[in-house]
C-alpha cells in the first residue's frame, strides 16, 4: 500500500470513527427516558397519551440551536421502543439524522386507523380522518410548541396503522414528508386506499414525499387469507404505478419478506424505511477527500432533497478538519472547517486549539498567536487546558 493510499484510508477511518466511537461509549446512555404526556383532545373527546423521546444530548449547551425532524409512530407502546431502538445505531454511525420520536396512543385501533366504516371487520370503524385531524390540530402543534422541531415529519404504522399511514399519504399529503407503512391493511373496503394512492401519484408526480411499504408472508401461496392476497396485490399495484413515474421528488421503496409473518414486518421495516429515506446521510468519503466546498455542497444537496435547511453539525466539521490536518497534511483546508465551527460558536475550544496547529503548519505564527491569546483570556479553562495553551504559546513565540 502506497503512503498516499494509506493516508486516505486513515483519513476515512478517522472522519468516520469519532462520532461512532462516541456512540459505542454512550450506547446505553443514549436511550433516554421517554416523557409520557396526556393530551385532552377536543377532536376525539377523550384523553390520549403520547410518549416523547428526545435525541441524545438534546439539552446539552452545545445543542441548544439544533432543531430536529420528528418521527411520529402509531401504537405508541410498541412503536416507540421499536423505532427508537433501531434509529439510535443508525444515528450513532451517522446514517440518519437525530430525531425526536413521538409515540401516539389510541383507545380504539379499528375505529381510529380505518378510513371508512366496515362492520365486517370492525363494529366501530371509519375514524381515520378524525384521528388525523387530532394529530394535525392537537398533537403536532403541541410538539412544535414544546420542542425544537424541524419542518420535516414522518408517520409510521403497522397493519391497521399502516393503513392509516397509507391513507394519510394521499389524503393529507403535506402533513408528513415521509410515510412508513408496514404490512398495511390494504384490503380495507375492497382496496379503496390502493386506488386512491394510485390516483394521487398520477395527478401529483412532482409532489415531494417518500412512501415506504413492506409485506411479509401475507398473500403468499401458503397463506389462506383473502385479505393477505389483497394486501399483496395492492402493494404490487402501487409499486407498478410508482415505476411508471419519471420523478425524483416522489420517492417509493417496497420490500417483500415472504418468509416473515405479519407481526415481524415492522422489525425489518424500520431499518428498511430509514435507509430508504436516508440512503446517503453521512458525508461520502470521496466528497470528504475533495474538501470543504464539496462537503458544503453535500449538505446543500440534502437540503434540496428533504426540503429544509440542513447544516453540518459541529462534530462533523471538526472530524473533517482533523482529517485534513493530520492525515492529508492540508492545513489550509483544515482551517476552513475549524473556522466554520468558530463562526457558528465563538466559544468553541477544540476547533480553536486545532486551528492553532493548522496555522503553525502554514508558518503563520501571527494568526496562531492570536488564537492562543484569545483562548488564554478565557476564565473557564481547566488547569490542563491552560497548561496546554501555555506550552503552545512558547512554541508559537520561539524564534525560527
Amino acid at each position: 500500500m502506497t503512503k498516499f493510499v494509506s493516508m486516505i484510508v486513515l483519513f476515512i477511518l478517522t472522519t468516520c470513527s469519532a462520532y461512532s466511537d462516541s456512540f459505542k461509549e454512550n450506547a446505553v446512555e443514549r436511550h433516554l427516558p421517554f416523557q409520557k404526556i396526556a393530551i385532552t383532545s377536543a377532536v376525539l373527546n377523550e384523553t390520549i397519551d403520547i410518549y416523547v423521546q428526545l435525541p441524545f444530548q438534546y439539552e446539552s449547551e452545545f445543542s441548544q440551536h439544533y432543531r430536529y425532524p420528528v418521527l411520529y409512530t402509531l401504537d405508541a407502546p410498541v412503536g416507540l421502543p421499536l423505532v427508537s431502538g433501531i434509529l439510535e445505531p443508525l444515528v450513532g454511525y451517522n446514517n440518519a439524522p437525530q430525531m425526536i420520536v413521538v409515540g401516539i396512543s389510541t383507545a380504539n385501533r379499528g375505529r381510529d386507523f380505518t378510513p371508512t366504516p366496515d362492520v365486517n371487520y370492525e363494529e366501530q370503524s371509519g375514524g381515520a380522518d378524525t384521528y388525523l385531524r387530532f394529530i394535525e390540530q392537537e398533537v403536532i402543534p403541541f410538539i412544535d410548541a414544546k420542542f425544537r422541531t424541524e419542518e420535516f415529519r414522518i408517520l409510521s404504522g403497522h397493519s391497521y396503522g399502516g393503513l392509516l399511514v397509507s391513507h394519510s399519504f394521499h389524503k393529507k399529503p403535506d402533513l408528513f414528508q415521509a410515510h412508513f407503512a408496514f404490512s398495511p391493511s390494504l384490503f380495507w373496503n375492497n382496496g379503496e386506499t390502493v386506488r386512491d394512492i394510485i390516483k394521487f401519484i398520477n395527478k401529483n408526480p412532482s409532489h415531494r414525499n417518500f412512501l415506504y411499504m413492506n409485506i411479509g408472508n401475507e398473500g403468499n401461496p401458503e397463506s389462506d387469507s383473502p385479505e393477505g392476497v389483497q394486501m399483496l396485490s395492492g402493494i404490487r399495484q402501487i409499486e407498478s404505478a410508482f415505476a411508471d413515474l419519471n420523478t425524483q421528488s416522489l420517492r417509493f421503496k417496497v420490500e417483500y419478506f415472504p418468509n416473515e409473518p405479519h407481526q415481524n414486518t415492522p422489525i425489518y421495516g424500520v431499518i428498511g424505511a430509514l435507509r430508504g429515506l436516508y440512503p446517503q446521510w453521512s458525508i461520502p468519503y470521496q466528497t470528504a477527500l475533495e474538501g470543504y466546498e464539496s462537503v458544503l455542497a453535500h449538505f446543500n444537496e440534502l437540503s434540496t432533497l428533504y426540503g429544509y435547511k440542513i447544516e453540518p453539525k459541529e462534530w462533523e466539521m471538526f472530524d473533517e478538519g482533523l482529517g485534513q490536518l493530520h492525515y492529508l497534511q492540508n492545513p489550509a483546508e483544515a482551517i476552513k472547517y475549524f473556522s466554520y465551527n468558530i463562526k457558528q460558536d465563538p466559544t468553541t475550544y477544540r476547533s480553536r486549539v486545532h486551528i492553532i496547529d493548522a496555522y503553525l503548519q502554514l508558518g503563520n505564527k501571527e494568526k496562531a498567536l492570536e488564537q492562543v491569546n484569545m483562548l488564554l483570556s478565557r476564565d473557564d479553562l481547566t488547569d490542563e487546558e491552560r497548561q496546554q495553551l501555555t506550552d503552545k504559546k512558547v512554541t508559537v513565540t520561539e524564534p525560527l
